[in-house]
């Protein structure tokens, strides 16, 4: 597989702008989802002691983004995309040797557990030095990368269309883009995204997420 490394566009979000898009994403679903279901949540933070967040739809596609002091990565997986070497005809050490040639050690070292690193269809990372985004591509299929990306509310009005399908209920447009906004939240805002979650409950929870 021919594979470059190659500066991402600028049409891709900026390092702080991902960063707020996700903490929104992870706020509104504390809102949706209680503690007990956090396993509907689509995106969560990691811990509040660093910025990183995962992401799964429920259907087997995943990411995480970390922020770290040199930059920001994504990796993705897409458990349909034919990159996706468990799904493979013959396993291709070579797509992670490619995929991951050049990017910052400290990335990689984040994960322990080899086999993490092997749940990934694509990989793109910042890098501060640079300012640009940066990725080893493989010519003819993105990684699903587009379609995951993609699943990233950019702001109120898209995240509530998704909601609305998803929870087959009306979503108050006004309060979740208070989130989206940087607005201080309410019980009443609470509410009125969720009626039966436990308001003082997702408050605590999303300042702790916050920090």
């Amino acid at each position: 597989m021919k594979r470059n490394i190659i500066a991402v566009t600028t049409e891709y979000l900026s390092p702080q702008e991902l960063s707020r898009q996700l903490k929104c994403m992870a706020v509104l679903d504390i809102i949706m989802n209680s503690r007990e279901d956090a396993w509907l949540r689509r995106v969560q933070k990691y811990s509040s002691e660093r910025e990183a967040y995962s992401f799964s739809n429920g259907s087997g596609d995943e990411m995480d983004i970390f922020f770290e002091k040199n930059g920001v990565f994504i990796r993705g997986f897409d458990h349909e995309n034919d990159l996706n070497q468990f799904g493979a005809d013959e396993w291709d050490d070579g797509f992670f040797a490619g995929t991951y040639a050049g990017v910052p050690e400290n990335f990689l070292e984040i994960y322990k557990d080899g086999e993490q690193k092997e749940y990934m269809t694509f990989y793109m990372w910042y890098d501060y030095a640079s300012a640009c985004w940066k990725q080893n591509i493989t010519e003819g299929d993105d990684g699903g990368k587009d379609f995951l990306l993609g699943c990233i509310c950019k702001n109120a009005e898209e995240w509530a269309e998704w909601a609305k399908y998803y929870y087959e209920t009306d979503i108050d447009l006004e309060a979740a883009d208070k989130v989206y906004s940087g607005g201080k939240l309410t019980a009443e805002d609470i509410r009125r995204l969720n009626p039966e979650r436990d308001a003082e409950m997702a408050l605590a929870e999303i300042q702790a997420v916050s920090l």
